[in-house]
């Protein structure tokens, strides 16, 4: 390994530390193990449990994880293998220890590739490296809390839009949460340079991309000659989003003018080690998933919050009586967010017992050997938090919703890879800090105003797709505090 790319691996983790990360002690196995075998969960001839990965991939997983706890479990894909891994030391292998021989791939990745190009999530090795470089001081903690005041005025007319919509009728919080967070992360991207047309534009176009990514997400398994439904959607989505989005960088880069927002920050941001800045087709690929990213995840988070807390009345007790000791009716401010502690702690609660982003996977670059079990080079490794985050040895009580497992004295108890809505390693998502800032200031401001009810007798389980999410909606009741 060069010197460069061993003093670049040092300044990301050092980074990473530096915003409380997960960076743990290596692994809790043995480097030289006895050989494993892993258990093969077949399914039928031919097509193995393909049919059940695409109806259903998280009761394939908990099928699979139930019958082999804490082994590498292979999944028969027709002609292929995927290797489900759960356990928290096999995870910190996989995500920090030996990170750099777990790419990202090309098969699962293409379908965002093809919506944000070359970016900060999908690129790897130079190119990766020179784009977290470039992005990762623009998302640390204390950056993210300059953004409150942009933050609290956008949730703030959002809210005066919830109000006309709610109106005593019962509403479906997973659609009102999609348009809060679609508006918020618009207004934080591109601020007052966003005109009615556009914000209309890319609302629309978001929902096509959102919805055809996530039919997308298992269909990569499936052979090449298979047809991709909505594909004329898909492409005429992408090119909309991109006319729309460089159209707005092109007229801000002559503008000259400091509009306060995200891609003002990007517009501004430099290289340390080649001193240059992003082209107009990197602004557009990182609006791009930015864009994406802080949208669907955090709405689906945020149902999830909703659902949690009427369903545990004492939770939300507590959450009020703090949210009214901290804030009372006013607007809340930067100091504030440091303040709502419960909040944050009921957000993380949430974000374990439903993980918007649910799975993930990796490739493995180089035949490679997690405690035992044997990977060959090209194998996918399907990592579950929804699964890793309800194991019995790492959680007391996991199918019980308990904020109080996210206090500070409880927190360092914890494997560190046995949480992992954000991912994990030198790869982390590095949009945390922000998403909890939003989730935190909506929850709040919320509740400063109204509280939810679910209507009785509508059904509520988990729709694994992209993120994680009602299958059916979630249908509520809002009543003014």
């Amino acid at each position: 390994m060069e010197i460069k790319e061993v003093e670049q691996q040092q300044t990301l983790k050092n980074a990473d530390t530096a915003q409380e990360h997960q960076i743990n002690h290596p692994s809790g196995f043995d480097p030289s193990p006895t050989p494993k075998t892993c258990p093969i969960v077949h399914g039928y001839p031919f097509v193995g449990v393909l049919p059940e990965l695409l109806l259903n991939p998280l009761r394939l997983f908990q099928r699979a994880v139930k019958k082999h706890p804490g082994e590498i479990v292979a999944l028969k894909l027709g002609p292929i293998q995927a290797h489900l891994v759960t356990h928290p030391d096999h995870l910190q292998y996989v995500l920090n220890d030996n990170w750099q021989n777990f790419g990202k791939g090309e098969v699962m990745w293409e379908p965002v590739r093809q919506v944000a190009g070359n970016n900060l999530v999908t690129s790897q090795g130079e190119s990766w490296f020179r784009s977290r470089r470039l992005m990762q001081p623009m998302f640390t903690a204390n950056q993210a809390n300059v953004l409150t005041e942009l933050s609290v005025k956008i949730i703030a007319e959002e809210l005066a839009r919830f109000e006309k919509a709610a109106d005593g009728r019962a509403i479906d919080m997973e659609n009102e949460m999609s348009l809060f967070t679609q508006n918020f992360i618009l207004g934080v991207i591109f601020g007052s340079s966003l005109d009615r047309s556009k914000a209309e534009t890319l609302a629309e176009v978001l929902k096509v991309l959102v919805r055809e990514l996530s039919r997308r997400v298992f269909l990569c398994f499936l052979p090449k000659q298979f047809p991709r439904p909505g594909e004329r959607a898909f492409r005429n989505a992408i090119q909309t989003t991109d006319d729309t989005i460089l159209s707005i960088i092109r007229a801000r880069r002559q503008s000259g003018l400091n509009h306060g927002d995200l891609l003002e920050r990007l517009l501004l941001a430099r290289d340390e080690e080649s001193k240059t800045g992003m082209n107009d087709q990197q602004l557009l690929n990182e609006s791009v998933l930015v864009f994406l990213a802080g949208y669907e995840t955090t709405s689906a988070a945020l149902t999830w919050v909703w659902y949690l807390l009427d369903k545990h009345p004492e939770v939300e007790r507590k959450l009020r009586a703090e949210i009214d000791a901290v804030i009372g009716k006013r607007h809340p401010t930067s100091a504030d967010v440091l303040k709502l502690q419960y909040t944050k702690m009921v957000i993380q609660e949430a974000m374990r017992f439903y993980p918007p982003g649910w799975f993930f996977a990796r490739v493995v670059q180089e035949n490679d050997v997690i405690d035992g079990y044997a990977l060959k080079a090209g194998t996918t490794v399907l990592l579950c938090q929804y699964l890793t985050h309800r194991l019995p040895e790492f959680w007391d009580r996991p199918e019980v919703f308990d904020p109080e497992r996210f206090a500070p004295e409880h927190s360092g108890q914890r494997h560190s890879y046995s949480y992992f809505p954000f991912g994990g390693g030198p790869r982390y998502c590095i949009g945390k800090h922000l998403a909890l800032l939003e989730m935190q200031l909506i929850v709040a401001m919320m509740v400063q105003k109204y509280r939810l009810r679910c209507v009785p007798g509508h059904p509520v389980e988990p729709l694994p797709g992209l993120t994680l999410r009602p299958r059916y909606g979630l249908r509520m009741t809002v009543e003014p505090v």
